[in-house]
């Protein structure tokens, strides 16, 4: 397992290292819950939850640089959350609901334009997808959420209040095998239906919910469409900006956030992605994958500055 700081110090310029990395970087792609937020989603925070500016103050250098580094989030938060984010934080376009939808803000014309990725969804059900009849319509339809919470009773449910206003899809929270649910819905669910997945998107901490005690921690998941991750959207994004992966990095928490290793130049993980099951091994096998000292906002602002400093 790479430590971000031991390796940016043992980088030198020109070596390929991490410091070339960091000075080639052009867009920043990031989780935000648990990465740039702490603790029921407060920015003002550091990374064990007391009062902090750090990570606002991290924000701010990286917006004063914005023509050499360009901010993206990607995470599973919905659209109506993300423009609230995005005008606070003074960034533009995001990756929302774990890679469903791409959004883009059109400043000339005043109009965000949002794009669904169904990827593995057949043509004449992405035809379906309209103005009025959203992906998550779809979902809701299959019969795939009251599979879900019968095959797991007091083990899986909606992650409120992060599950309403949603178009693509449904946030739930739980102590749940993603790969025995992801078989069931495949054996189980209609031909009719879409194909769907249970992505595991992060330990949390919910503040109230009604899931069985258990000493094992509660994980948020995303119901998608299948085929739509992070990593294919952080793809089509680059894709339409006429950049390359070796100009983009990404930081997060979760195994959906390392899972985007392939599709750019570094993974960096904060410190409290230790607390996910299985994440110590996989970042081990990553090999572009590297783990800040700094937990939640600490490490991201970490990150940022590192960046920001190389160029």
């Amino acid at each position: 397992m790479k430590c971000f700081q031991t390796e940016l110090e043992g980088s030198t310029p020109g070596d390929g290292g991490l410091l070339d990395v960091l000075c080639d970087t052009k867009i920043l792609y990031t989780d935000i819950d648990g990465t740039v937020l702490g603790k029921r989603g407060c920015l003002l925070v550091d990374g064990d939850n007391r009062p902090s500016a750090n990570t606002a103050l991290a924000i701010v250098e990286a917006n004063l640089c914005r023509d050499e580094l360009l901010i993206v989030p990607c995470t599973g938060r919905s659209v109506t959350q993300l423009i609230e984010i995005s005008r606070l934080f003074g960034w533009d376009d995001f990756i929302g609901e774990a890679g469903a939808v791409r959004s883009y803000w059109h400043s000339v014309q005043g109009v965000r334009e949002n794009v669904y990725d169904t990827p593995d969804w057949d043509a004449a059900t992405q035809i379906l997808v309209t103005d009025d009849i959203t992906p998550l319509d779809l979902i809701n339809d299959s019969g795939a959420m009251d599979l879900l919470f019968d095959a797991f009773p007091g083990q899986i449910e909606y992650h409120w209040p992060w599950n309403v206003n949603r178009q693509a899809t449904n946030v739930l929270r739980g102590r749940v095998d993603a790969t025995r649910a992801n078989q069931l819905l495949a054996d189980t669910l209609p031909d009719t239906a879409p194909p769907l997945t249970l992505v595991e998107n992060g330990v949390i901490a919910p503040s109230a919910h009604t899931l069985s005690d258990s000493n094992e921690p509660i994980r948020a998941y995303h119901l998608t469409p299948t085929g739509a991750t992070k990593g294919r959207a952080i793809r089509e994004d680059l894709a339409r900006r006429g950049l390359t992966k070796q100009q983009a990095v990404m930081v997060g928490d979760g195994m959906a956030d390392l899972e985007c290793a392939p599709e750019v130049a570094a993974v960096v993980m904060v410190q409290n992605a230790l607390r996910a099951p299985d994440m110590q091994r996989r970042l081990s096998t990553t090999e572009n994958a590297y783990l800040t000292q700094g937990a939640q906002g600490d490490g991201w602002a970490q990150l940022t500055r590192a960046i920001l400093t190389a160029k």
